[in-house]
């Protein structure tokens, strides 16, 4: 006999498919031949048996041996992102154009010189005879560089005339002292 699930040949007397364990089916009890007039034959399909090896042992059905699973520490990695990435802006110092003018200040040129003279008349105001002349030039200079409206310098026109002054009045006192010293004797 032929097992109806999977086609393979079940030996006389098995109660399960050794393939496939599904139940063999029954056989009825043989039925004498009555007395009653034979049904015609009918004609007969031929069945091809499916090549497969023949069991001739019983073989029990063993169960799955259950084995313990094998645990893996999970891997913790960067979540991946799809989106575009944000940038933060850089914050910078605010760049002050100043338009370039290009008008020139005119340079005090007076004040400069005053300033120079008033700088060596300070310097030579203890010699009595050459002090005096850069002291005179120095004071003209420096009172026309601070005259000059549209000229930058006037901080150095005014140094200019203060040391010059200093150094003219120090050149004053060493020759009233020579004239006094020489009028006692």
């Amino acid at each position: 006999m032929y097992c109806e699930s999977c086609g393979s040949f079940i030996n006389d007397g098995e109660a399960f498919c050794s393939n496939c364990g599904s139940p063999a089916p029954r056989n009825s009890a043989p039925v004498t031949p009555s007395p009653a007039p034979a049904p015609a034959p009918a004609p007969q399909a031929t069945v091809q048996p499916i090549t497969q090896p023949v069991q001739t042992a019983y073989q029990p059905y063993q169960q799955p041996q259950y084995q313990q699973p094998a645990y893996q520490a999970p891997t913790y990695q960067q979540p991946v992102q799809m989106a575009q990435p944000i940038y933060q802006p850089v914050y910078q110092q605010p760049v002050i154009i100043t338009p370039i003018n290009n008008t020139r200040t005119r340079v005090n040129v007076a004040a400069t010189v005053g300033l120079v003279l008033g700088i060596i008349t300070l310097c030579v105001s203890w010699i009595p005879v050459v002090s005096g002349l850069p002291a005179i030039p120095g004071l003209i200079f420096s009172i026309a560089g601070v005259a000059k409206k549209d000229a930058g310098g006037k901080g150095r026109a005014i140094t200019g005339l203060i040391m010059s002054s200093v150094g003219l009045f120090i050149t004053l006192l060493f020759i009233i002292e020579m004239i006094a010293g020489e009028l006692n004797y």
